[in-house]
């Protein structure tokens, strides 16, 4: 079994790239809140030392020996078994471009509150801050760390699935790939599914649709405020 720890913020696909890898290979598990919140991406705060965040994230997570996720639900795993696991893991980090982002969180974190400056700042703040981590952490992690942009997946999902299966060494389940008929519908770790009922148009975020969202003040803040220079080599390093 290979185990991949996923991370990334909000609304980058997490959920679809979770679905499409285990869809599509055998004697895989995808990892979203366990051994760390995903959305989070704070055990990459003390890297290289990686390992001491998951260890401790099992061990606060742990209570008379059933370990429980992040929004405490029972999970599959003992604390033994995910131990075994850490040192083993692979990675996998989804990134959206930022003004996405922002337009994406708006609407499902604060879909009744205007973009206030204040939001907008402390949204370019935490995109910086997060992603610059991953970059680091990819860097000491070459070998077992990918950047999945989500533009690529809407795209191009079977170029990212190949590149997957490539740098891991995995086995498909059939010749050629299958697409996730509902993406956001996804299981998560313990379970459950995430299920939404509204349809999805992938071409809003190709074309970039997103931007008309967004007044022009809006949109100096975020490029005057987001790390251009990140983003360009997380996008250039990426699938």
């Amino acid at each position: 079994m290979i185990y991949f720890k996923q991370y990334g913020e909000m609304r980058t696909g997490t959920n679809y790239l979770k679905r499409l890898i285990e869809l599509n290979f055998n004697s895989v598990s995808v990892l979203g809140s366990v051994l760390g919140w995903k959305h989070g991406m704070y055990d990459l705060n003390n890297a290289p030392d990686d390992t001491h965040s998951h260890e401790e994230w099992v061990k606060g997570k742990t209570k008379q020996g059933t370990v429980y996720s992040v929004d405490g639900h029972k999970l599959p795993y003992t604390p033994s078994e995910l131990n075994a696991i850490i040192p083993k893991l692979k990675y996998l980090i989804n990134i959206k471009n930022p003004h996405a982002f922002v337009v994406s969180y708006k609407k499902f974190r604060l879909p009744n509150k205007k973009l206030h400056k204040t939001v907008r700042l402390n949204l370019c703040e935490r995109y910086n801050s997060k992603y610059g981590k991953g970059l680091e952490f990819m860097k000491l992690k070459q070998n077992s760390c990918m950047f999945v942009p989500y533009e690529t997946m809407l795209m191009n999902y079977t170029h990212v699935l190949f590149n997957i299966e490539q740098k891991y060494r995995l086995t498909r389940v059939k010749d050629k790939y299958a697409d996730e008929l509902s993406p956001v519908n996804a299981s998560t770790d313990h379970g459950l599914l995430i299920d939404r009922k509204k349809s999805f148009n992938k071409e809003y975020y190709l074309d970039r649709l997103y931007l008309n969202e967004l007044t022009r003040d809006h949109i100096s803040i975020i490029d005057d405020n987001i790390d251009s220079a990140l983003v360009d080599e997380i996008y250039r390093v990426g699938l």
